[in-house]
């Protein structure tokens, strides 16, 4: 027995050759788009995981700070305007500050960086004399000694107001020395 052969010209060949070479290119383009949507979607997915995972950060802080007294609060806000300095992140520090006490005496965030160092130097040792309240304002007493080069004589005596808004929630402002 003997099979026929299916004989096609060179014309049929580059025809179904180019036909070929389309339907590879389709499928390949559309495997691509299904891959960039993919990760369009992860990518939000991470976006969304993130601002939750702040947000479930925030939220942890708030409790935290619901079961604490009211100078346990106040030296942590503080705490965290203290971090940021020493983190140079002076931007987020400046954004603490009372919007009136930033007019004037740092109208810029240039201003208060140059001011920092005149004050804090690279490893202060804070010490936390007394606290009063006066409705939503406290106000701390601290002292600051320079632990590297300092002597403790040479201590600067510093008074930090916070207005604390709501838990997590506050400004403040401080004596410029």
């Amino acid at each position: 027995m003997q099979k026929n052969k299916i004989q096609f010209s060179k014309k049929e060949k580059l025809l179904y050759l180019i036909i070929l070479l389309l339907i590879f290119a389709v499928l390949l383009s559309t495997i691509l788009n299904l891959k960039m949507a993919k990760n369009e979607m992860i990518g939000t997915q991470e976006e969304m995981t993130i601002e939750e995972l702040e947000e479930d950060t925030n939220q942890k802080i708030i409790e935290a700070l619901q079961g604490m007294e009211e100078r346990e609060r106040m030296e942590y806000y503080f705490g965290i305007f203290l971090q940021y300095i020493e983190e140079e992140k002076y931007e987020k520090a400046y954004s603490l500050l009372y919007e009136d006490f930033k007019k004037t005496y740092f109208p810029t965030l240039e201003d208060f960086e140059k001011y920092i160092p005149t004050v804090f130097s690279e490893m202060s040792d804070i010490k936390h004399e007394n606290i009063e309240r006066n409705e939503n304002m406290y106000i701390l007493w601290i002292s600051i000694i320079d632990a590297i080069n300092g002597k403790p004589s040479e201590k600067k005596e510093m008074n930090i107001v916070i207005q604390e808004n709501d838990y997590y929630d506050f400004v403040l402002s401080f004596s410029v020395i």
